[in-house]
């Protein structure tokens, strides 16, 4: 994404810093897709493919001034591409379930007054209740 006014400065440590005190909230900082077109974008997805009705937990590591000033959104959509479900989480960790009509996926960081970010990384891991 790009944002006027931002600085972003790539860490030797494969982290990310971003600093702009002005974007306002609900500004898409980032975002992450689970199924692109490569013949239109020349990108591959960035985002695994998750099983229909399985439970799953999402943990961001970053580090964000204020503490509260990022939220991350994870939205479903169907085969044609309408969305199905939203959900905008606070916390760095949360589980959700894939709906069993979803087709694909897309993961963003949203803006919620913060001021820098230092992002690290982020991962989505299956959960088994057996």
């Amino acid at each position: 994404m790009y944002i006027y006014g931002t600085k972003v400065t790539y860490h030797s440590d494969s982290h990310v810093s971003i600093y702009n005190p002005l974007v306002p909230s609900g500004t898409k900082i980032q975002g992450w897709v689970s199924h692109t077109n490569y013949q239109a974008a020349r990108k591959q997805p960035s985002l695994p493919l998750l099983k229909r009705k399985q439970e799953y937990q999402l943990i961001m590591k970053f580090d964000c001034q204020p503490k509260k000033g990022v939220y991350t959104s994870i939205t479903f959509f169907d085969r044609y591409g309408d969305v199905i479900e939203e959900k905008i989480e606070k916390h760095k960790s949360f589980t959700f379930t894939y709906p069993e009509d979803a087709h694909t996926y897309q993961v963003h960081l949203l803006s919620a007054g913060f001021e820098s970010l230092d992002f690290y990384s982020f991962s989505i891991e299956e959960i088994n209740r057996d």
